[in-house]
């Protein structure tokens, strides 16, 4: 049985007492505002992406994530059965866990791997977030983002986009984003859009830009802040499942053969220096200290997986006075065997895609 973690009101400052906080029933998020958790819950692993998982984990997730203070759930149409998955997950917890205790996320645009499978015509784009809200049980969207910008041209972009801003209007969705991996294209992108639309996106997602081989992110999140973007979010932190130790590295993933093999160094770096750690707990924690966006979009997928992040979470943020000797030992040997990479991008979309 995972051991009892105290319930931790992850946008506020955590008590520096030892005593753990009683459980007390959700909070409604504010609607005046995006009051999203610093900590985002990713359910792409509901659809079996990384890992299997059994049938009565998302609901007992999704709850214990809210009973803790995770006020956010991130999917997209693109992520298999995602949405279906949280939809059910969360309408069987509506009892206890209304609607009003937590905002939803999801995107439009991507539908498969290839660019072919993108669609970012108006048309789709409304209907698919009528999909969504149907798969996931609700009458309006709080955030949704164009998916993947990079795959497709300027002028789709402006298309999705701008649909986005009239779904807006008519109250179906609350705010818009787009996301992306290729920092400079975004940056670039962004003011185009803002130009051409005459309004300005709410937030922004990327990813694998913020952990233990790429802090790019770091280098650029100023710039996204001077063209008014006042969210940005940043996912995996364990780079798509590439800085683990006990799962194998999806054979889809776009890493080149030098980093994981950097990344294999990695692992054994952090065996010796603790038989049995996991390198995902050394990356986690690394991105968890990072105060510079406003979300950390994570992957998990079970109560279990959500009491370890949120316990990590706690260690990371809220201790005072105090440093993890260990963790910035292994954290240090580890950075500078991946210090070539810190500012790599892989291609996307991919030059076989292209």
């Amino acid at each position: 049985m995972p051991t009892p973690v105290p319930q931790i009101p992850l946008n506020h400052q955590a008590s520096t007492s030892s005593t753990p906080t009683p459980r007390q029933p959700p909070c409604s998020v504010p609607q005046d505002r995006l009051g999203v958790s610093p900590m985002i819950y990713g359910t792409s692993c509901f659809a079996q992406l990384y890992n299997p998982i059994k049938a009565h984990w998302p609901a007992e997730a999704c709850a214990r994530a809210i009973d803790l203070g995770i006020n956010t759930f991130d999917t997209s149409p693109y992520y298999g059965n995602s949405e279906h998955v949280l939809g059910k997950a969360l309408a069987s917890i509506a009892s206890t866990h209304p609607r009003e205790t937590y905002y939803l996320s999801t995107k439009v645009g991507r539908y498969g791997p290839k660019k072919v499978e993108f669609d970012y015509s108006k048309e789709r784009v409304r209907a698919s977030v009528e999909e969504s809200m149907r798969r996931m049980h609700t009458d309006y969207l709080d955030i949704v983002y164009a998916h993947d910008v990079e795959f497709v041209s300027v002028d789709c972009a402006i298309e999705a986009v701008g649909e986005l801003f009239r779904l807006k209007t008519e109250g179906k969705i609350k705010y818009v984003g787009i996301s992306g991996y290729p920092l400079p294209y975004l940056l670039a992108l962004i003011p185009v859009l803002h130009e051409r639309l005459n309004q300005k996106l709410d937030i922004i997602l990327t990813y694998c830009h913020y952990n233990l081989h790429n802090t790019l992110l770091k280098d650029y999140i100023v710039h996204f802040k001077d063209l008014g973007i006042q969210t940005v979010w940043n996912a995996s932190p364990l780079s798509m499942g590439l800085l683990r130790s006990h799962t194998p590295c999806p054979d889809w993933h776009p890493a080149p053969q030098r980093l994981r093999a950097a990344v294999q160094d990695c692992i054994s770096i952090v065996d010796k220096h603790r038989p049995g750690k996991d390198l995902a707990e050394v990356a986690v924690k690394f991105a968890m200290k990072w105060q510079g966006c406003e979300g950390l979009l994570l992957g998990m997928s079970n109560a279990e997986e959500v009491e370890q992040n949120v316990a990590w979470w706690e260690q990371t943020t809220t201790t005072v006075g105090e440093k993890d000797v260990e963790q910035e030992k292994v954290e240090d040997a580890v950075r500078r065997r991946l210090e070539g990479f810190a500012k790599m991008e892989w291609a996307s979309p991919p030059i076989d895609d292209c």
